[in-house]
């Protein structure tokens, strides 16, 4: 069944950049009705999404109805994190998921380290999308002190990609 998933993506078959893309933001944008069997088959097309620069207009609505799972699983904690990074990505021509990642900007102060890491993201996304650094320098600066030693280096990234001016 995976394959048949695929069959449209293996090796060998002639198709455009555009025509892969397509595929992945229709599996994509099939929705997420606790089917564990495509949980992995829905990452991985987010993942692959990162290889393309250049993305339709339709995919920040579907990171959008990712972002709107209200289930907090740590499973779609991730799946929102791959989501706003592919947002991140898309940089200025996903501004319509700006006041989505904006909300998410207080998660900061969780104390669930998963939804920290989702504020820490969603504030680099919100950078790559307005150019603004400072809501991404204010998450960053809070949780370069963070408990958690995996956050505080992923937080020290972030400043130091600010301060290099990583756009």
């Amino acid at each position: 069944m995976l394959n048949d998933d695929f069959a449209d993506l293996q090796p060998g078959q002639l198709q455009t950049d555009d025509e892969k893309i397509a595929v992945l933001l229709d599996l994509l944008a099939s929705g997420f009705e606790n089917d564990a069997d495509l949980d992995a088959v829905r990452d991985a097309a987010l993942h692959h999404l990162l290889q393309f620069s250049r993305l339709p207009d339709r995919t920040t609505a579907i990171m959008l109805g990712i972002l709107s799972d209200e289930d907090e699983s740590d499973l779609v904690l991730n799946r929102k994190v791959a989501a706003i990074d592919l947002l991140a990505h898309t940089g200025p021509q996903a501004k319509p998921a700006f006041a989505t990642l904006n909300d998410l900007l207080p998660l900061v102060e969780s104390d669930r380290d998963s939804k920290r890491w989702l504020a820490l993201r969603a504030a680099r996304a919100v950078w790559k999308i307005t150019g603004d650094s400072s809501p991404a320098a204010d998450v960053a600066g809070k949780l370069a002190e963070d408990e958690e030693a995996w956050l505080r280096i992923h937080a020290a990234e972030l400043l130091g990609e600010i301060e290099r001016g990583d756009e």
